[in-house]
């Protein structure tokens, strides 16, 4: 009897881990899919970030470039006034 016990206990813990561990899995493969979804979103963001900057980058350069020519051209005017 007690041998048939044990066996039956075993038998019922067996089938309880291979519930949990099933259930982990499918856990886990949705813990995966959605950090990969995540990784994703912000890899985008990053690259909309990068593009943005450089946007402003040549802007600011755009910007240098008139001053200094408005900069040169004031400087000329005031040599041929003197």
């Amino acid at each position: 009897m007690t041998m048939e016990f044990f066996g039956m206990a075993i038998t019922v813990m067996a089938a309880i881990l291979t519930y949990q561990a099933w259930k982990n899995g499918r856990w886990m493969k949705q813990a995966h899919n959605e950090t990969q979804e995540l990784i994703k979103g912000t890899q985008e963001m990053i690259r909309q970030m990068h593009k943005d900057t450089m946007e402003t980058l040549k802007e600011i350069a755009r910007l240098i470039i008139a001053e200094g020519e408005r900069t040169r051209e004031t400087i000329r005017e005031a040599i041929k006034t003197s």
